[in-house]
């Protein structure tokens, strides 16, 4: 094998490595992916897949964002998921669907690992350790489903994003600063509200003394007052 492939093929293994669906797999079954996956880069807003489209394979983010989304009846986009580095997404197609069930774009630059479905499924057949992990990624998948599905049942953008902050503070702890790892954009897109909207939530609750907000860190002030306030919007939702 020439230099250069042998030093791409071991980028890739140790990408596949990083990933929870691959962690703990020998490492000839790693080395035997990274021999048919291919590595691909997105700019920003560029789409990887259309809903419908023919399943190519799956993906592992290994650099960037990418967002998975449906159009509502309505136009706008409806977020499913954002799949950040060493994350996998799209197992659920490669287990029989038609096509892919939503859409998939780049929010950053971004570089993805595809592995592409015949490859990978002729795999699974000689490989039982690879089925129990693709269950495994499945039951993630639905889990992470079932969290959206959830945090939609919240009818008003100030109780979603009371939720999602909640969710990022630690037990017990009174004071919490939540670093953002996307932007206040992206933020608004994964809370189903618009920029402008999240803006006046953050402004709102800032001036109420319940979070100071600097660039991308949000500092809780009291989990514990931010929880009861939480709870009254529920109640009145």
């Amino acid at each position: 094998m020439p230099k250069t492939r042998m030093i791409r093929h071991a980028t890739l293994v140790a990408a596949l490595k990083r990933a929870p669906v691959f962690q703990g797999l020998p490492d000839e079954d790693v080395s035997r992916i990274a021999g048919y996956a291919s590595r691909h880069t997105l700019i920003r807003d560029e789409i990887l897949f259309k809903e419908g489209e023919k399943v190519r394979g799956f993906y592992l983010v290994t650099k960037g964002l990418i967002k998975a989304y449906r159009i509502a009846e309505n136009g706008r986009e409806q977020l499913i998921h954002l799949v950040r580095p060493d994350e996998s997404f799209a197992e659920p197609a490669v287990a029989g669907l038609p096509g892919y069930p939503a859409h998939a774009k780049a929010l950053e630059t971004t570089e993805v690992i595809l592995i592409p479905a015949g490859d990978f499924l002729a795999h699974l057949k000689t490989q039982p350790e690879l089925s129990l992990r693709m269950l495994a990624s499945l039951s993630r998948h639905l889990h992470e489903l079932v969290t959206v599905i959830e945090n939609y049942k919240l009818r008003d953008a100030e109780t979603r994003l009371l939720h999602w902050l909640l969710h990022r503070c630690d037990e017990g702890a009174k004071l919490q600063v939540i670093h953002l790892s996307i932007s206040k954009g992206t933020l608004a897109s994964e809370l189903g509200t618009r920029q402008e909207t999240l803006s006046r939530i953050l402004a709102k609750l800032r001036s109420s003394g319940e979070i100071e907000v600097h660039g991308r860190e949000i500092t809780v002030l009291d989990t514990s007052r931010l929880r009861v306030l939480y709870h009254n919007q529920l109640n009145r939702t």
